[in-house]
């Protein structure tokens, strides 16, 4: 092989791992810029996700559901992700974990976060306090 096809060859090969290199970095920068979610401000969201689907203000429960590609359902958290969780003031409940639905509290607030392919759910379940709350407002306040 002249030297000339094996410069080309090099030069190939040295473009395709840095394109996959940069894929991956990519894929990585979106788990480290965060906002507030729409079913809590006070629990982060990647900013790169988008939201899919919500039901806010439900009788049961308030969920939205963030899209985001390469996510699979019995995949972990990135954990800066966690990171950022916790940095927000929220704690884990290990004990509550149920399959890929994990459990995070803060002052008394609960929210499951659950993994599926390609998105996040995060849930926050009413309880009895709460949805007695609301129809005392509906009650007093038609």
């Amino acid at each position: 092989m002249n030297k000339k096809i094996k410069w080309y060859l090099f030069c190939l090969l040295c473009i395709l791992l840095f394109t996959l290199s940069a894929g991956c970095n990519t894929a990585d920068n979106s788990w480290k810029v965060y906002e507030g979610s729409a079913v809590d401000k006070t629990f982060p969201v990647p900013k790169a996700a988008s939201k899919a689907e919500s039901a806010l203000k439900s009788s049961k429960m308030e969920y939205v559901r963030y899209s985001v590609p390469g996510l699979k359902e019995d995949s972990k958290l990135p954990t800066a992700y966690e990171e950022e969780i916790e940095a927000w003031g929220w704690t884990e409940n290990k004990e509550e974990q149920a399959g890929s639905t994990r459990v995070f509290t803060r002052n008394h607030q609960t929210i499951q976060l659950s993994l599926q392919k390609n998105a996040f759910i995060l849930y926050i379940p009413k309880t009895n306090d709460t949805l007695a709350s609301e129809l005392n407002k509906t009650i007093i306040d038609p």
